[in-house]
C-alpha cells in the first residue's frame, strides 16, 4: 500500500469543469444524454486533508493507499484504501460504465444515474457504552453495523445545467459502520462539460464529457488509522478528505 507524506498548499490543485445544479425545475429543453456511457479516468487520485485549519495535498495512484501528516509536531496517517467495501475511490464512486436516464419528459435537465454505495448486510446498532464519544473514533455515537459491509447500487440524481453546456450528479451516500460514519459528505459530485450535436429543442444530444472532475469527501474519523505520540485525536477524527479525480466520457 503506497504511503505518502503532504505537502502544505495554498490553492486546491485539481481542476475540472463545475456543473450547474441548479437548473432540475427547469422545463427549458436539455440535450438528451440518455444511453450507456464510458468514462476513463486520470490514472491519479489527488488528495486534500483539512487538519486543524491547514491543507495539506497529495497524490496517490488510482487504488488510493495511505497518507501520513505532520502537523504541530505530530503525524496522523489515514487509509485511503479503495479495496474497503465502506470506502469509494472516485472511479467507483462514478463507475467506468454508467446508464443515465431522463425519465420526466418536462422536466429534461434531470437525470438519473444507478451508482455503487456502501450499505450494511446485518442490522445498525447502538454502539457498546463506552466505545463511542469524545476522544473515539466514533464522538457522535452513530449507530454501528453489525454484519458485513457490501457494495449495492442506489439511484443517484443529477442536473444537466440551463444552457447545456455541463451537468452535476450528486453522489452522497454511504453507510455507517464499526461506529465510524463513512457516509460521504453532501459535496461529493461529479462535474463535466458536455460536447453536444444537433440543433436545441429537436436533434440535441449529448455525445461527450470533457473536462470531468469527480469530487468525494469523507470525515476524517472514517479515514483514520494511526497516529504518533502527542497526536490530537479529536484533531485527526474531525479531519475532512477529499479525493478527486479527472475523467472524460464518450457515448456508446
Amino acid at each position: 500500500m503506497m504511503k505518502q507524506a503532504l505537502l502544505v498548499l495554498g490553492l486546491p490543485f485539481v481542476m475540472g469543469a463545475q456543473g450547474d445544479g441548479c437548473a432540475a425545475g427547469s422545463t427549458s429543453p436539455a440535450p438528451d444524454v440518455t444511453g450507456s456511457w464510458n468514462i476513463a479516468y486520470d490514472d491519479a487520485i489527488d488528495v486534500e486533508v483539512k487538519l486543524g485549519g491547514q491543507l495539506y495535498t497529495s497524490t496517490l495512484g488510482p487504488n488510493g493507499g495511505e497518507v501520513t501528516i505532520d502537523h504541530a509536531g505530530a503525524s496522523y496517517t489515514f487509509d485511503l484504501d479503495c479495496g474497503r467495501p465502506e470506502i469509494l475511490c472516485p472511479s467507483e464512486a462514478w463507475p467506468r460504465q454508467v446508464v443515465i436516464e431522463q425519465r420526466d419528459i418536462n422536466r429534461q435537465h434531470q437525470m438519473i444515474v444507478n451508482l455503487p454505495a456502501a450499505q450494511c448486510d446485518g442490522d445498525l446498532m447502538e454502539p457498546e457504552r463506552g466505545s463511542c464519544g469524545t476522544g473515539t473514533t466514533n464522538p457522535n455515537c452513530d449507530l454501528v453495523c453489525d454484519g458485513d459491509v457490501t457494495v449495492a447500487t442506489n439511484e443517484a440524481f443529477g442536473v444537466i445545467g440551463e444552457t447545456g453546456e455541463t451537468f452535476r450528479l450528486f453522489l452522497g451516500a454511504g453507510i455507517v459502520t464499526n461506529g465510524i460514519n463513512c457516509a460521504l459528505l453532501g459535496y461529493s459530485v461529479a462535474d463535466a462539460e458536455l460536447v453536444t450535436s444537433g440543433v436545441k429543442g429537436a436533434d440535441w444530444e449529448a455525445t461527450e464529457m470533457e473536462a470531468g472532475l469527480v469530487t468525494i469527501g469523507y470525515a476524517g474519523g472514517c479515514l483514520f488509522k494511526d497516529m504518533s505520540s502527542g497526536a490530537d485525536m479529536t484533531l485527526a477524527v474531525g479531519a475532512e478528505v477529499k479525493f478527486l479525480t479527472g475523467f472524460t466520457g464518450s457515448k456508446r
